[in-house]
C-alpha cells in the first residue's frame, strides 16, 4: 500500500494513531513460549517507526509507515509486529553463549551473519589483519593498544583486540526452512536499512571485508555484540559518537560513552582498506535501539534463561537431539505459524 501523492508525513501519522489504538486492545500480544511473557505487538511497530528514519533514512521510515497502515485489522497489525520480531529481531537478539554454537553452523547474533553467508579459517585470519591494520592496532573505542603490534618501549595497558563483525553472520540460520526464514530476514533488512540489492547479494564476500569490521578489546566487543553500546553518526563523515541503550551501566569506564570516534585508514597509502559500510552501522545501532525501547530484549532473555541448558534452563523441555539454539528457533516458528493459522 504505497501512493505517491501520499507524503511519508502523512503515512507516519496515521501509523502512529494504528499503534496507538492497538496499544489499548486486549488482543495484542504476541504469543512465546510457556512461562514466558507475552510480546507487546504495539510496542514492536512503534519502535520500528521510531527508528526507521535513523536506520534507513526516509525510505525506511516510508515502508514501515506504509506496512502498518496497510494492517487494517487488529489480528493483521500483530501478524506484521510478530513477522518483524520473528524475522528480525529475534536472529538479531538471541545472544547466546559461545559453547552452544557448533562447528557447523553460527546460530547467534554474536558469531557472524548467516548459514547462508560461511567463512574459512583463511578469510577470518585475513579479516581480522586487514582491519587490525587498517584501525592503526588500537581499539577504536577506548584506544588501547593490540599487544602483539604495540610501539616499542609502551609500558601501558594493552589487550589481545578482537576483530568485531558490525553485520553477523547468524541473521537469517534459524529456524526449520532455512531458505525461506533467510529470504525473509534479508528482505525485511533490505527495506528498513536502505541498503542497495547489490550490497545484499554480495553479503557473502562482504561478511568477511574490511568494511564490516572494527577493532575492540574483548570486554567492549561483547556489549557491542549484545546490542548494548552502539555508534551514533555525526554531521561529518566517518565520525561517530559512542551510545548506549539505556539501563547499564554497559561500559566501562563511562567517560567512553559519548566519545567522538573517527575511522581512517591507519595503513595508507599502502594498503586501500575500506572504512565501516555507514549502512551497517547504522543498523546495528536501529536493532539495538529497537530491542531496548520494545521489550523484545527482555523477552529474548527470558526465553534464553528458561530454555537455555548451559544456564541451567529446562532445555529438556526440548527436543534431546540436534542444537539447542536450533532447537529454541525452532519452537520460535512453531509459534509464529501456529499463531498466524489461529488469526
Amino acid at each position: 500500500m504505497q501512493n505517491a501523492v501520499v507524503s511519508t508525513a502523512t503515512y507516519v501519522g496515521q501509523a502512529q494513531q494504528i499503534i496507538e489504538q492497538l496499544a489499548t486492545s486486549q488482543y495484542r500480544w504476541i504469543t512465546t513460549p510457556p512461562s514466558v511473557h507475552d510480546m507487546d505487538a504495539s510496542k514492536v511497530l512503534d519502535a520500528m517507526l521510531m527508528n526507521a528514519q535513523r536506520t534507513g533514512g526516509e525510505s525506511s521510515e516510508r515502508y514501515t509507515a506504509c506496512a502498518i497502515c496497510a494492517c487494517h485489522e487488529i489480528h493483521e497489525q500483530v501478524n506484521l509486529a510478530r513477522t518483524w520480531f520473528m524475522y528480525l529481531l529475534w536472529p538479531s537478539g538471541a545472544h547466546q553463549p559461545s559453547d552452544l554454537v557448533s562447528g557447523q553452523v553460527t546460530p547467534t547474533i554474536d558469531d557472524t551473519y548467516g548459514s547462508f553467508v560461511s567463512a574459512s579459517p583463511e578469510r577470518s585470519s585475513r579479516f581480522r589483519t586487514d582491519v587490525n591494520r587498517r584501525d592503526g592496532y588500537r581499539c577504536v573505542i577506548s584506544g588501547v593498544w593490540d599487544g602483539a603490534h604495540k610501539p616499542a618501549g609502551f609500558k601501558q595497558g594493552w589487550v589481545t583486540l578482537q576483530a568485531a563483525h558490525i553485520l553477523k553472520r547468524a541473521v537469517g540460520a534459524f529456524t526449520m526452512d532455512r531458505a525461506h526464514t533467510t529470504a525473509a530476514t534479508w528482505n525485511i533488512i533490505r527495506h528498513y536499512s536502505g541498503m542497495s540489492e547489490e550490497t545484499i547479494q554480495n553479503m557473502e564476500r562482504i561478511v568477511d571485508d574490511p568494511s564490516n569490521g572494527m577493532m575492540l578489546q574483548h570486554d567492549i566487543h561483547d556489549i557491542f555484540d549484545k546490542l548494548k553500546v552502539y555508534l551514533e553518526p555525526t554531521e561529518r563523515e566517518n565520525e561517530y559518537t559512542v551510545k548506549d541503550v539505556g539501563g547499564g551501566p554497559w561500559i566501562h569506564p563511562l567517560d567512553l560513552l559519548g566519545k567522538t570516534i573517527t575511522f581512517r585508514n591507519h595503513d595508507s597509502p599502502t594498503r586501500d582498506l575500506p572504512l565501516p559500510n555507514p549502512h551497517f552501522i547504522a543498523l546495528h545501532a536501529g536493532i539495538s535501539r529497537i530491542l531496548h525501547m520494545s521489550g523484545a530484549s527482555e523477552i529474548f532473555a527470558q526465553i534464553l534463561d528458561k530454555y537455555d541448558g548451559a544456564a541451567g534452563g529446562n532445555i529438556g523441555s526440548l527436543k534431546s537431539n540436534g542444537n539447542p539454539v536450533h532447537q529454541l528457533s525452532s519452537m520460535m516458528s512453531a509459534l509464529f505459524i501456529g499463531a498466524s493459522l489461529i488469526t
